[in-house]
């Protein structure tokens, strides 16, 4: 018999602080907002052990990672362009299939990737080779001070328990000068998508967007980063992903679709150009880091 769940309370992760507000009740716990900075997290939420079941034994589709990896590559490819002047060993934490490390390998880059779910970790050692993808958290796969040039997360940073503690740890294995990638979803963005959902706006987005521990913007990802003693670089507008691959306005067809993305990612820009990169609304936003 599987055991039931068990849900913990947590403080803030950027300033400890337990003084909340709710937000929005959910299924699981509430979504909050620290009154003392302002981060929107899930509380009470599932334990860490609970947490990392879900992810290690969540059931995919054999074809898992068709439509993911074709949306994502315009992304991809560019971030390795920017890349050209660095070399050496890249870490991807939560890497899923592999893609993104196989795009580095043909550049010349040494991939290793951390990735908990069984089923991508099967499919990403297929691709790599098993000594390169390790199955278990990061600070249990103990890599040496010092070791990576660059590391990177794709949306995976508001899955995580303890994003603070990730970032120190980051920081231990990244180079002096390494840097490190993040994208992740802007909540900004997100709760604007979320009120249309509950009014049925025109009847256009057909699923809400989900919500998972965290919730960053430019601001607070920037007051993590200052905590985990790694300097900002940039935070910027991320590329959207091609296509529909969450199936949220489906019924427009990929080309609409894209022509719709490549708009309002024009528009995000503009709007970050004539606030001096202080409003960000595209629905992810990307930030370099470097180790100092």
């Amino acid at each position: 018999m599987k055991s039931p769940v068990s849900l913990v309370e947590v403080s803030c992760n950027i300033c400890n602080s337990t003084s909340e507000e709710i937000i929005s009740k959910t299924g699981i716990g509430n979504i909050v907002r620290c009154k003392k900075c302002g981060l929107l997290y899930r509380n009470p939420r599932l334990s860490d052990r609970d947490e990392i079941d879900k992810y290690k034994h969540q059931i995919y589709d054999e074809s898992y990672g068709l439509i993911e990896d074709k949306s994502k590559k315009e992304i991809f490819v560019s971030i390795l362009n920017n890349l050209e002047h660095y070399k050496g060993k890249i870490l991807d934490i939560g890497c899923a299939d592999g893609y993104f490390l196989a795009l580095a390998r043909e550049r010349g880059w040494e991939p290793y990737g951390i990735e908990i779910s069984d089923f991508l970790l099967r499919k990403a050692r297929e691709s790599l080779g098993s000594k390169y993808v390790f199955g278990v958290p990061l600070k249990m796969a103990d890599f040496p001070p010092n070791y990576f040039d660059v590391i990177s997360m794709w949306d995976v940073l508001d899955h995580l328990m303890d994003p603070l503690g990730e970032l120190m740890e980051i920081r231990r294995i990244l180079k002096k000068k390494g840097l490190l990638i993040i994208r992740v979803r802007n909540i900004a963005f997100h709760i604007l998508v979320n009120k249309l959902f509950k009014k049925n706006l025109f009847g256009i987005i057909k699923k809400p967007t989900i919500f998972h521990l965290y919730g960053f913007n430019n601001k607070n990802i920037k007051v993590l980063l200052e905590k985990a003693n790694l300097s900002k670089l940039k935070i910027g507008n991320s590329k959207l992903t091609s296509g529909d691959p969450y199936s949220q306005i489906e019924f427009l067809g990929d080309c609409s679709t894209n022509f719709i993305k490549r708009i309002y990612y024009a528009f995000s820009q503009l709007i970050s150009f004539l606030s001096s990169k202080s409003l960000l609304i595209s629905p992810s936003i990307i930030i370099y880091a470097e180790k100092i």
